[in-house]
């Protein structure tokens, strides 16, 4: 066994302190009372341990945590044969395991997890074994006679140190110890879900093995190294699921059980995180099945309060047809597949002298574990005041007149302060008074600063506040009230502008509910988001003529007609659909799925080579396109235009000029048209009443880039009420 516990040790650390580790076993075999033999407790200890990736004094602890916890072997021993950091361990777990709970008392609850807290920021390997010891014992509790010993030691695990391994983000030991104390304490609820699942599993592992071998096909077909696995969910999980959502039935779930698409983890030459590879993987993923899009979570853009990363998204038509249902699916990377499970004492480095962190990813993610124990459990500011001493020196602590513990960034201030209690409260916020004293709202905060805030209903922020405020949510909280307020004028300005663009091609406006905008860019809709579509129009996030390009096809729109020339005659009429990509064969081939590409955007008669996508589509790009460079070789394919060199297309488009009637205005718009190279081929003037005349030309354009450009310079002529497409040459002669 002693060899078998070393040799565990070793594959998993092998600079590890054998003489220390094999000390530690001398002690705990000439205990006098038990063996290493009789007691597999020590190798399960050590195989619970190892994957959160522990020091050597952390391994030695647990070790000796049963011998020491029945003060079979004398302190002073122990720091002479381990040192004293695998005493101050010890001590440590046994002054939590001596913390008194009683069931259903609050003040019992709030006060371990106070005391908790306090452990885990002097030394978090205190709170490793602890936890490990705690999984042995619920493993054992079945062996304990008094069942009110039971029931509270169960309870204890459920509402202090599950809690605690959420925070810290160990998934591995919170799902094992809810259950098991699930199992104590709702036993006939543990019964019950316990036989649905026995009668679902068969079908649920069918399944699973079933979607990892499409799931595994699938991204091996297309290049992508990943380790696929499938896992059901655990019973207490089911159970709170089966109350939150007033159901009985395991059946009734869809999500009894989720896969994990776990890929290798990327950096750059800097050492920093590369994760494009986790989100292309979804892509193709919901390129291949059917997204649940309410369903769909980004846990790397936003990653849970206690550190945990991965993308979430479910599926339809994944899983096999005779029970089909939605399916999870979780895309991470292995280092953040391993704090998933181990959370952040995954990566925790140690030194001996204390066990205390250098890491300081590691101590921001503590930092949020704390923060979310102490005030989802309501704890009082006084337990963080020694944490805050040795790990929070670029926070600080700061109270509400009613005993809340706001946290902030150093050097924060009183506006700062008001907005992270509320939103109205710091738009809201005129003054403040700190430790009962009245100061401005510049005024910088202190750790156990007492602050309230005076309010008046009449007040609003100012926009010099950006410049004092010392913390991104204040910023952020600042930037939104002002966009609000504009929003008004925004979406007035962006119907004025996008009803500019409707007009100028001969469509009709904007209706109440922007219908026009219901699909655009190929996906629809809402109307929240059409009219946050306008406002960015209106504030000049976006251009009117984007959208309206994206709404409508930009030619088809523009175009009345499009002719070339041909033997024997001037012009011979196309269809509207004869535009630049029908007139490209690649490989001799036409009819293939093409798009012109947008950075070199070639032009008629220009060299070109075609290039296919992922998607099997073509990107035609000029021969002299930088961007080739870039692209994979071997996906650059032939590409030429059909009919002689000298098939010049050209491109009929009617405008109407509405202008008021002057002295020289027919020289200015010939002159603007003349300036763009353009032919004039038709003209006829209307002359209506008030002064007022409409002229109408029909142009011959090469390009039609030039066309949004020549609008904008007649309607800058004097005298120009109005320019529109005008679609008369359609019935007309050309």
């Amino acid at each position: 066994m002693e060899h078998k516990i070393l040799d565990k040790i070793r594959v998993y650390n092998k600079s590890f302190d054998e003489k220390k580790a094999q000390g530690a076993l001398d002690l705990i075999r000439n205990s006098g009372v038990d063996t290493i033999e009789e007691h597999p407790s020590y190798v399960d200890m050590i195989d619970s341990l190892i994957p959160l990736r522990p020091d050597d004094d952390t391994l030695i602890a647990a070790l000796l945590h049963r011998v020491y916890e029945n003060d079979l072997v004398d302190e002073q021993i122990i720091e002479d044969v381990c040192g004293i950091g695998v005493l101050g361990i010890l001590s440590g777990v046994r002054k939590l395991e001596s913390l008194i709970y009683v069931e259903n008392d609050r003040a019992s609850q709030v006060e371990n997890l106070r005391k908790m807290i306090l452990v885990m920021a002097k030394d978090i390997r205190v709170i490793l074994v602890a936890l490990t010891c705690r999984l042995y014992k619920m493993r054992k509790l079945e062996n304990f006679t008094h069942k009110d010993g039971i029931r509270s030691y169960s309870a204890e695990t459920l509402n202090v140190y599950v809690p605690v391994c959420a925070r810290l983000g160990i998934y591995t030991f919170k799902s094992k110890l809810e259950d098991l104390a699930f199992k104590y304490l709702f036993a006939e609820d543990y019964d019950d879900i316990d036989d649905q699942l026995d009668k679902l599993r068969a079908s649920c592992h069918l399944s699973i093995a079933y979607i990892k071998e499409r799931l595994e096909s699938f991204l091996e077909a297309r290049g992508i190294e990943a380790e696929i696995s499938g896992r059901i969910k655990n019973h207490y999980s089911i159970y709170r699921k089966l109350m939150r959502k007033a159901q009985n039935s395991v059946n009734d779930l869809d999500d009894i059980f989720a896969m994990r698409i776990v890929l290798p983890a990327k950096k750059t030459d800097t050492d920093d995180e590369i994760i494009d590879h986790l989100y292309s993987v979804l892509g193709l993923v919901h390129g291949e099945w059917k997204p649940i899009s309410r369903r769909f979570k980004d846990y790397l853009a936003v990653p849970k309060p206690n550190g945990y990363r991965s993308l979430h998204t479910v599926v339809l038509g994944i899983a096999p047809k005779d029970m089909d249902q939605p399916v999870e699916i979780q895309i991470r990377d292995v280092d953040m597949h391993r704090e998933a499970e181990y959370g952040i004492a995954s990566h925790w480095f140690y030194k001996e002298s204390g066990g205390r962190s250098v890491d300081v990813h590691s101590q921001e993610e503590l930092i949020r574990g704390l923060e979310g124990i102490r005030s989802e459990f309501d704890l009082e500011y006084d337990v963080l005041k020694e944490v805050e001493m040795n790990l929070f020196k670029d926070r600080i602590f700061v109270l509400t007149p009613r005993g809340e513990v706001k946290e902030l960034n150093a050097e924060a201030n009183v506006i700062d302060f008001a907005y992270c209690v509320h939103t109205d409260i710091g738009n809201k916020c005129v003054m403040a008074k700190v430790n009962g004293k009245i100061v401005p709202l510049g005024h910088e905060l202190q750790n156990n600063d007492v602050v309230e805030i005076i309010t008046r209903k009449d007040a609003k922020p100012r926009l010099r506040w950006l410049s004092m405020v010392k913390t991104n949510q204040a910023k952020t909280k600042i930037k939104s009230w002002f966009s609000s307020q504009n929003k008004e004028n925004n979406v007035k300005e962006g119907r004025n502008l996008l009803n500019a663009q409707l007009e100028r091609l001969g469509k009709a406006k904007l209706d109440q509910r922007y219908s026009v905008l219901k699909s655009y860019s190929k996906r629809a809709l809402t109307l929240s988001q059409r009219e946050s579509l306008i406002e960015e129009v209106g504030n000049g996030a976006k251009m009117a003529s984007d959208i309206i390009r994206k709404v409508f096809p930009y030619k088809k729109s523009v175009i009345d007609r499009v002719v070339r020339p041909r033997r024997g005659k001037k012009f011979v009429s196309l269809s509207e659909q004869s535009l630049l990509e029908d007139q490209i064969l690649v490989g001799g081939e036409d009819g293939l799925p093409l798009k012109i590409a947008s950075c070199c955007k070639p032009k008629f008669r220009d060299k070109v080579v075609g290039y296919v996508t992922r998607g099997q589509s073509i990107t035609i790009h000029k021969q002299t396109c930088t961007m080739l460079d870039s692209l994979k070789s071997e996906r650059i394919i032939f590409a030429d235009w059909k009919g002689a060199a000298n098939d010049k297309r050209k491109y009929l488009v009617g405008i109407n000029v509405k202008a008021v009637t002057r002295v020289g205005l027919m020289s200015d718009l010939t002159s603007i048209i003349s300036d763009f190279d353009i032919l004039i081929r038709d003209v006829s003037i209307k002359r209506a009443r008030n002064s007022v005349s409409e002229q109408f030309f029909l142009l011959e354009f090469d390009e039609l880039d030039v066309f949004d450009r020549l609008m904008d310079k007649i309607e800058d002529i004097k005298g120009v009420l109005k320019v529109a497409k005008d679609d008369r040459t359609k019935k007309g002669k050309a």
